[in-house]
């Protein structure tokens, strides 16, 4: 417990203020004037001018409760400034693949009058694709798809995205490479050979895949882990957890990248990680974490692991990935390495996840490549499988939405012996601010502070004291100079205390148990 009651001076880091509201109400009985010290003395200059004071030996509530009051505090140090002129750029973003005539100076149909069948391939490197390419020596190996005359690359589809780096932070000391790829199996229509219409089964699929890095070779992909960077649908994301029993990988937006020192937190918005107790022995380490909303913890979470291992936290939309711990020399202050993700994706396999178009898993098996419903230790990417209606009857002009991202488009060109087939794509970006409020500057929360690191006739700032006599010695002190009254019996309590702290004001909060007393810090926390 003591580790979580190291002095609390980290800055916060959110995209937006701390939301105020914490809906619950409780009686509260105040003494001396509990606004005028929530208005006049938690803040000085727009830093914190109050320590927050808990007994060495306090009960838990009373460690949360102190947690609480400093997130809320924090809330009020930050300055906004407001952007009164509109600056924005909009711009297209425009990709096409390379084309292929699929009828190519040659019938359709053979002269047995046998269908013929293409699975066409793209990437953002064209170095991916064409590794599927017949003409590469490399075929498609697919147990889902029906076997198709050839293979084709249309090669470089540079509206798909990569990532060069999978690890931006070096939490893997990985340089991997991750890409979008596209596969579409098209057949001839064999109702008569003079027509120009074609067949799409449900052989579509759209894939995230994780190579080595400048790797283009399937065989060797490499399989997902928790805290890499992926592109998905034309975003960057990171892989938040992987649920492999229920078969759920969560994806989210990267806010904060660093180091914490247990006994610390750090805020993203409206939520709060505190980075609890780490404990070392041998070659595992016992990691504590807490995340609050508004300072209410909403999950709490003990993990022991080894240092070369990870984990991850959901609560609420916000996940936390844990990519390493270690502890000091004197092995008395521990670390963690953790990414903290707003925005939380769920991609649940076998489920829709746009229209007609279900979660799969990718694998590698050997060098062959599957999509499958459940997660096994050799997935190595995500996928979107059409699940939809057979599509059938495509001729000029037709165009077939993968995934709702990109398209499929056939064009005749106005000539009977052509029908060429070629993936396109194109979506506009605004950029730029479009005037409103922004942060421009963080802000501090009050330090936290046990019983025996302070004194009230050397205080240099104003204090608030959480628990009664029994809990914290100032709060005793105060009592045995009569300047407060709390028993067994007394209910949620705020007293006011002017100059009690070597001329600072004391704000004590308590109650007759560690329940009553807690009850007395939501009261307060409604009122800053």
């Amino acid at each position: 417990m003591k580790s979580i009651l190291k002095k609390i001076g980290c800055i916060l880091v959110g995209s937006t203020v701390l939301s105020a509201s914490i809906t619950a109400a409780y009686a509260l009985e105040k003494y001396g004037n509990i606004n005028d010290f929530i208005d006049d003395d938690l803040i000085k200059n727009g830093n914190p001018d109050v320590y927050i004071v808990v007994g060495e030996n306090a009960a838990a509530l009373d460690v949360t409760s102190a947690n609480k009051i400093s997130a809320k505090i924090g809330t009020l140090t930050y300055s906004e400034t407001i952007i009164e002129e509109e600056s924005t750029v909009e711009y297209q973003i425009i990709g096409e693949s390379e084309s292929i005539d699929l009828l190519d100076g040659t019938d359709k149909l053979d002269s047995a009058g046998t269908e013929k069948s293409w699975i066409l391939v793209t990437s953002a490197d064209d170095n991916y694709a064409d590794h599927f390419d017949d003409e590469e020596g490399n075929s498609f190996s697919y147990s889902g798809f029906s076997e198709a005359d050839q293979t084709k690359s249309l090669g470089h589809f540079g509206y798909l995205l990569e990532v060069g780096d999978i690890d931006p932070e070096n939490h893997f000391e990985s340089d991997d490479d991750a890409t979008e790829i596209v596969f579409v199996r098209i057949t001839d229509s064999n109702k008569n050979a003079g027509s120009q219409t074609f067949d799409i089964g449900k052989d579509m699929v759209y894939a995230s895949i994780i190579y080595p890095n400048q790797v283009s070779a399937f065989k060797l992909t490499k399989d997902l882990k928790e805290g890499y960077e992926i592109p998905f649908l034309g975003k960057k994301y990171r892989i938040v957890q992987i649920d492999e029993d229920d078969g759920i990988i969560y994806l989210g937006t990267s806010s904060y990248d660093g180091t914490l020192e247990q006994g610390n937190y750090i805020s993203s918005g409206e939520y709060q990680v505190v980075i609890g107790e780490i404990l070392e022995s041998g070659d595992e380490y016992s990691v504590e974490i807490s995340i609050l909303r508004n300072g209410n913890i909403i999950k709490e979470h003990t993990e022991i692991l080894r240092s070369d291992k990870s984990f991850s936290v959901i609560a609420g939309d916000l996940g936390v990935t844990v990519h390493d711990v270690w502890t000091n020399a004197a092995a008395d202050t521990g670390y963690a390495d953790i990414t903290i993700c707003r925005s939380l994706t769920e991609l649940k396999l076998g489920e829709e996840y746009v229209n007609n178009w279900e979660v799969r898993a990718v694998t590698n098996t050997g060098g062959t490549i599957d999509f499958l419903k459940t997660y096994e230790d050799n997935t190595v990417g995500i996928a979107l499988v059409y699940s939809g209606s057979d599509i059938e009857g495509i001729n000029d002009g037709d165009r077939i939405k993968i995934a709702d991202y990109v398209n499929l488009v056939f064009d005749d060109e106005d000539d009977l012996d052509k029908m060429v087939a070629e993936f396109k794509a194109e979506r506009t970006v605004t950029t730029g601010s479009t005037g409103g409020t922004v942060i421009s500057k963080s802000g501090e929360v009050p330090e936290i502070l046990m019983d025996s690191e302070i004194e009230l006739d050397e205080a240099d700032k104003n204090l608030i004291l959480i628990g009664g006599p029994v809990a914290n010695k100032l709060t005793k002190e105060l009592q045995n100079e009569s300047k407060i009254d709390i028993d067994n019996e007394s209910p949620a309590t705020a007293s006011l205390i002017e100059g009690a702290a070597n001329g600072n004001n004391v704000l004590v909060i308590a109650g007759g148990d560690r329940y009553s007393t807690e009850s007395a810090v939501l009261s307060l926390i409604n009122l800053i």
